[in-house]
């Protein structure tokens, strides 16, 4: 079986984390739809203060405009609730297209850069084999590498 019972202790180097979930296993259309109702749940619960921000960054000044964070819940509690969640329907249409598209690219991405560079430190070309032991010392980095390239395709 396995060489006489002896255990190789590179075998996750190799191998990567075990614990890692790979993209290609998600079942996406239940990530799709759950993730969706909590990041909807999210936006709605927050877009007044999203609101509130935005108004306070352009300058507006109205009665219903606190100046503290403070008195900003309580003038939302007190006030019509109904203009603070004005042009929820237009964040919430754009904002779900654009996030399911966004974490689909990063985590195939980051899925697909992470294999090829595991796979080209594991079995190196000819021109670059003879550095096979500097190679070894970067499969560590291979995971936060691919994120940070997959981030920035993604974005």
């Amino acid at each position: 079986g396995n060489g006489g019972g002896r255990v190789d202790p590179n075998a996750e180097r190799r191998l990567g984390n075990p614990s890692d979930t790979k993209w290609s296993e998600i079942d996406k259309t239940r990530l799709y739809l759950i993730g969706t109702g909590l990041y909807s749940f999210l936006t709605v619960a927050l877009h007044p203060l999203t609101v509130i921000k935005i108004r306070k960054q352009v300058g507006v000044t109205t009665p219903e405009l606190p100046t503290s964070i403070i008195s900003s819940s309580e003038s939302l509690i007190k006030s019509n609730i109904h203009q603070y969640y004005r042009g929820l329907g237009v964040v919430i249409s754009l904002a779900i297209p654009t996030r399911i598209i966004y974490i689909s690219v990063l985590e195939s991405s980051r899925e697909r850069i992470e294999s090829n560079a595991r796979e080209i430190i594991l079995n190196p070309p000819a021109s670059i084999a003879k550095y096979n032991n500097q190679l070894q010392s970067l499969l560590p980095f291979i995971t936060p590498f691919s994120g940070g390239v997959a981030g920035g395709l993604a974005a």
